[in-house]
């Protein structure tokens, strides 16, 4: 703790837990960390909060007896923080309060549905997350704090913020480090025990089928979905081939798959609700991410390419894929895709 300094952000409900936040940001910064969090919400704000997020180490989340302010979208900016902090694997500390009836009156949700969205919401908390602690008084929240915050840099290290004095041997070293991780990953095209030498080739017609989540909206009101989807691997590279023509991140194949389900979701989600308005939020499974991202290497159809100012490995598709994209092999393919989408 003398030589980094790690960033939090405390999510909360709002004004309502003025206390217990200004109480948590006091020990925090007692513990060498930074915190960061927003009370007050906006539409406008949520941008805010979100690049807060994604520039913190650690995501906070203290949860009292009230939902929140609501969005637009009838989902309170907690639960909308929690769900973006979620997509962006950050570790978090769930604090919920022990018992969230017994607190004052005007301190809990007055009326019945956000009575219920609150339920339902801490229902989920604990049921999705595994490092979740409970609180009554302030001392409690203090306790928790410094039992958990050390553990947390154990379980998931991260970079942390280093002083500028005397780093520059290490970020020589890291310099150097970095050159001859790129070389190997581009000069042999794989990392050292890549799991894609056990996957076998794929044909372009050949079908799979993963699952994947996404929040529907029905009546006000909005239900996470669990549905399934069968592609085949040329709609695949058509999904990905555009999004990677041009050399980007890793974090781009479930960005660009993500998108691609909200936008083609809904008729998968009426089965299940409908008269559903509106979907979002679709969120693909892990172990489906990595396979597609597997298959692909091994069809040599995408492959790393370089690295990026942040050092970040960087993906483009291959001149073998550019050509099917090119040609009109995959015609038959984009035709059944469209139609899917519509």
């Amino acid at each position: 703790m003398q030589d980094k300094r790690y960033q939090v952000f405390i999510a909360t409900s709002g004004s309502d837990m003025r206390p217990e936040r200004i109480n948590l940001s006091q020990i925090l910064i007692g513990m060498g960390f930074f915190s960061w969090g927003l009370e007050q919400r906006t539409p406008l704000s949520t941008a805010f909060a979100r690049r807060q997020i994604d520039e913190s180490d650690y995501v906070l989340l203290l949860l009292g007896s009230q939902y929140g302010e609501l969005s637009v979208s009838g989902v309170s900016y907690l639960h909308l923080e929690y769900l973006y902090a979620k997509s962006k694997q950050k570790p978090i500390i769930l604090i919920l309060h022990e018992a969230p009836d017994s607190r004052a009156v005007e301190l809990r949700e007055s009326k019945a549905d956000l009575i219920e969205k609150f339920n339902n919401f801490r229902q989920q908390l604990i049921s999705e997350n595994e490092h979740v602690f409970s609180y009554r008084t302030l001392r409690d929240l203090e306790l928790v704090l410094r039992q958990q915050m050390p553990q947390m840099l154990e379980r998931y290290p991260a970079m942390g913020w280093v002083r500028p004095e005397g780093t520059q041997k290490l970020l020589d070293e890291i310099e150097k480090l970095k050159h001859q991780l790129t070389k190997l990953e581009i000069d042999q095209g794989r990392r050292d025990a890549d799991p894609v030498m056990n996957v076998q080739k794929v044909a372009m017609h050949d079908d799979f089928e993963f699952e994947y989540r996404i929040h529907a909206y029905q009546d006000g009101n909005f239900k996470e979905l669990k549905l399934l989807r069968k592609m085949t691997w040329a709609q695949l590279l058509l999904v990905l081939g555009e999004t990677f023509a041009r050399s980007m991140p890793e974090e781009y194949f479930s960005k660009r798959l993500n998108d691609y389900l909200n936008e083609t979701a809904m008729d998968e989600a009426r089965v299940q609700m409908p008269r559903i308005h509106a979907v979002a939020r679709a969120q693909i499974n892990i172990r489906a991410l990595h396979h597609i991202k597997s298959q692909m290497r091994q069809n040599e159809w995408i492959s790393p390419y370089s690295r990026d100012e942040r050092q970040r490995l960087l993906w483009k598709i291959s001149p073998k894929a550019q050509k099917l994209l090119e040609s009109r092999l995959l015609d038959s393919h984009r035709v059944s895709q469209l139609k899917s989408s519509n």
